[in-house]
């Protein structure tokens, strides 16, 4: 009996040590395939992004795209016709293009319309001591108010950054606030020159309202030196004034 005792646990060892090896086989097996499987998708994957990266580069549709939206349907200002038919032509060519799910989504969003033609000008005395004058190309900037039909005359104070608000507060009041930040033009990335200076068009007003301007001009947002007139969307901080910009 205990020679055969001996013998079954003998057995049931072996079989036990065969049976832990062949998991671990089996194991390593499964491990493997699952790493080809996944190294084959990943191949595959990134031979798809690469069309479609290629794709993109060699084909106008994009900038055909681009140049309806901007060229032929033009500016489109939060409810304006322009906006609506930017909406409707944006669904036809997601259809077009197959999507999953293109569809309107009803929202609510604000409604500004610029109120006639905007105008600026500027009098001054050269070194001569003679008075001239200069009219401003310039847009009235999004959401603002207007000046009414008698419009702004007052004194400008160049401001060319908002900590000069503080230094320039006592002759500030009443007067036109001319925001000069120029562009950095050192930027490699060019869109982080218009986020640095966008700011003076969205909060600016408000910041100079705080200390009693009667109305606000922007330098324009823009690397060239032309004189092409920019616009864009300011936001009223209601602790102040709403004043009139352009």
């Amino acid at each position: 009996m205990v020679a055969l005792r001996q013998m079954h646990i003998q057995v049931i060892t072996i079989f036990r040590t065969y049976s832990t090896v062949m998991r671990k086989l089996w194991m390593l097996v499964c491990m493997g395939t699952v790493h080809l499987t996944v190294n084959a998708q990943y191949v595959a994957d990134s031979t798809f992004i690469k069309r479609i990266a290629d794709n993109m580069l060699e084909s106008n549709t994009a900038h055909d795209y681009l140049y309806h939206l901007t060229k032929r349907i033009g500016g489109r200002l939060a409810g304006s016709p322009q906006a609506a038919a930017a909406e409707r032509w944006g669904l036809q060519v997601f259809q077009q293009l197959k999507a999953d799910t293109a569809y309107w989504q009803p929202c609510m969003v604000p409604h500004w319309v610029r109120g006639g033609k905007d105008s600026a000008v500027l009098v001054y005395r050269d070194n001569f001591d003679i008075t001239r004058t200069q009219v401003l190309n310039c847009l009235a900037l999004g959401n603002t108010i207007g000046t009414g039909k008698k419009g702004v005359k007052a004194r400008v104070i160049r401001i060319n950054h908002f900590d000069e608000l503080e230094t320039y507060k006592a002759i500030i009041k009443g007067n036109i606030v001319f925001y000069n930040a120029p562009f950095e033009q050192t930027f490699i990335e060019t869109f982080k020159a218009y986020g640095k200076n966008a700011t003076y068009r969205s909060t600016g007003p408000s910041k100079a309202a705080r200390y009693g301007a009667a109305a606000v001009m922007v330098r324009r947002m823009t690397h060239a030196y032309d004189n092409h007139a920019h616009t864009g969307a300011t936001v009223y901080n209601d602790s102040f004034p709403k004043i009139p910009a352009v």
